[in-house]
């Protein structure tokens, strides 16, 4: 290895577990670095500083991260290795066990290159309490590009969760809701636009309570009409709303915007109203129905995703069923299913009734089953038809495609030469696959 000198940059990876929030910071801490005089190098090349952002939804997510923590030691034994993220606020010692040497909270993830830069010159030691349940008070900031960016770009505007579903950890390792504050999003977004980014996806952990712990009124859609002002943002698209939180207003602001895309992430978790109540889900089954016939009705071709949980204690085959028509029976488009993973310190441990491995897994199937014909009945729906692609920066490895994604979520394979990426085209549908439809540009 080459030994950083005084005119030779430090060279720092970066890796990202977990949701798109860690996506979101992960691309913000690259950000930082880039423009601080570090050099960013792909995460598993030789670097003298990886940071890994870690996850802990899930067992697997724990694994996910002290696998990436020992693949970054075995890239390089005398790098330093800092990990932070919410596996790192909930158990730092068994990542330094792993063999980081520096582990951040959640709470200190906006000043964590003034702590790694502190530990470099060993004079700030950082430490924090993972018993003590963190609060964001800063955001970190995505002033220009990222790597292999231009094209999409993700926006964090809020961060934490009070809703404390009982399977649920996230509360205790990223703390009560916060909402960043307005004037720094729309600075953050213009900052994007002026980079070259031509949709932005807003990011949370719970977004759809944007504005309720701020001092200035305004909610989600005051936020969104904002940005619907921003000259050059060509489309705005919204992560995960919980079902309480998709109000009338948003749902017509959706409909009548001219930027929003039709694309909307509802989770369920469950079908059936007993469980729903055991996993501290504060609506029902028909609200949910509700909620997402409206969306369908007044956003016509409007994809429509959803989160659903299979596993929880006490469910047994009739309330899976009720999950299972509940899904059938709704115009869902696609489904992200997930077992239930046990969460030492969350309510649902506690229950009884829990369910075998194996029982998780065929349910898991015929979810995923349903979800891959929903979302090729909705792919076929538009041959034949008129989309309007985003094109990505990338290629198909299969098939040397251009790469897009219509504002319904439709990944699009299309014929194109260089530079025409990060163009809004519009192309004709001419044959679907479950996982994408191939297209040709329109004369």
């Amino acid at each position: 290895m080459t030994e950083p000198t005084a005119t030779s940059p430090k060279k720092v990876a970066l890796q990202n577990v977990g949701c798109k929030l860690n996506l979101y910071e992960i691309e913000a801490l690259k950000s930082g670095f880039g423009s601080s005089g570090y050099q960013v190098v792909p995460f598993g090349t030789e670097a003298d500083i990886y940071v890994i952002n870690t996850c802990t939804v899930t067992g697997s997510g724990d694994a996910d991260s002290r696998k990436a923590v020992r693949r970054a030691r075995r890239a390089n034994p005398r790098a330093t290795v800092v990990a932070t993220g919410c596996y790192a606020q909930r158990q730092p010692d068994e990542l330094q066990n792993s063999g980081a040497d520096l582990v951040v909270g959640n709470a200190q993830k906006a000043d964590l290159r003034q702590h790694l830069e502190a530990h470099l010159a060993g004079t700030s030691p950082v430490s924090f309490d993972p018993t003590v349940q963190p609060r964001t008070s800063g955001f970190l900031q995505i002033d220009g590009p990222v790597e292999d960016g231009r094209t999409r770009g993700t926006l964090q505007i809020q961060d934490g969760c009070d809703e404390h579903c009982t399977y649920c950890i996230i509360p205790k390792v990223r703390g009560p809701g916060v909402s960043r504050p307005r004037e720094q999003i729309l600075e953050q977004a213009r900052s994007m636009i002026d980079a070259g980014y031509r949709e932005l996806a807003l990011t949370g952990i719970h977004s759809g309570s944007y504005g309720n712990d701020l001092e200035v009124p305004g909610d989600l859609v005051d936020l969104l009409v904002d940005l619907e002002r921003i000259d050059g943002l060509e489309r705005i698209r919204l992560n995960s709303v919980e079902p309480a939180f998709v109000s009338d207003a948003l749902i017509d602001f959706a409909a009548s915007a001219q930027k929003f895309c039709r694309h909307f992430h509802v989770p369920l978790q469950s079908g059936d109203d007993r469980i729903l109540k055991l996993m501290g889900r504060h609506y029902t089954r028909s609200y949910y129905a509700e909620r997402i016939e409206r969306i369908s009705r007044l956003i016509p071709d409007c994809a429509i995703g959803a989160d659903v949980m299979v596993g929880f204690p006490g469910e047994g085959e009739e309330e899976f069923s009720n999950c299972l028509s509940l899904l059938t029976d709704l115009p869902v488009t696609y489904l992200h299913v997930f077992s239930f993973s046990l969460r030492s310190g969350t309510p649902a441990a506690r229950l009884k009734d829990h369910q075998t491995n194996k029982t998780k897994k065929e349910r898991a199937h015929r979810l995923i089953q349903l979800s891959q014909e929903k979302r090729l009945a909705f792919h076929q729906r538009f041959l034949g038809r008129s989309l309007e692609v985003l094109v990505e920066g990338r290629r198909d490895p299969a098939s040397n495609l251009c790469v897009g994604l219509s504002d319904n979520y439709i990944k699009t394979l299309l014929p194109g030469e260089e530079g025409m990426e990060n163009e809004l085209l519009p192309v004709f549908v001419e044959r679907a696959r479950e996982d994408l439809v191939f297209a040709e540009r329109e004369e």
